[in-house]
């Protein structure tokens, strides 16, 4: 397989289903994930643990992949998302999810996405 066109299909099978474990034997021991806010997460378990909390604040999450640009070991996925956030306030975003790859590993994760506005009232 190769990790590089499946990462976009892995990672929002698993935000998706809310099953992180399917995403654990694609990371790296060493993964960064970078994240609006929360600045860089550094280790598989640490990046884990974030997500699957970051996930807890959402019920119904559902990431539609728009498109995906790849080169080199690195894929661009595009998405929009809807959510409710704390089970009755509706959310929805658009973003860019940046994977690098190596050694069939996700290596870097980064997110960039256009309303911030759930990070800033969590200050």
């Amino acid at each position: 397989m190769n990790l590089q066109t499946a990462a976009p299909r892995i990672i929002f099978d698993a935000m998706n289903s809310k099953n992180v474990s399917l995403l654990e034997p694609h990371l790296a021991d060493d993964v960064r994930f970078d994240f609006p806010g929360a600045g860089v997460i550094a280790g598989k378990k640490r990046v884990l643990v974030f997500i699957k909390a970051l996930l807890r604040k959402y019920s119904d999450i559902e990431f539609i992949v728009q498109d995906v640009i790849e080169s080199s070991g690195k894929a661009c996925i595009v998405w929009t998302n809807s959510a409710r956030i704390d089970s009755d306030q509706p959310y929805r975003n658009s973003g860019v999810t940046v994977v690098q790859c190596a050694d069939n590993l996700i290596t870097f994760i980064s997110d960039y996405f256009k309303d911030t506005s759930f990070v800033n009232s969590a200050r």
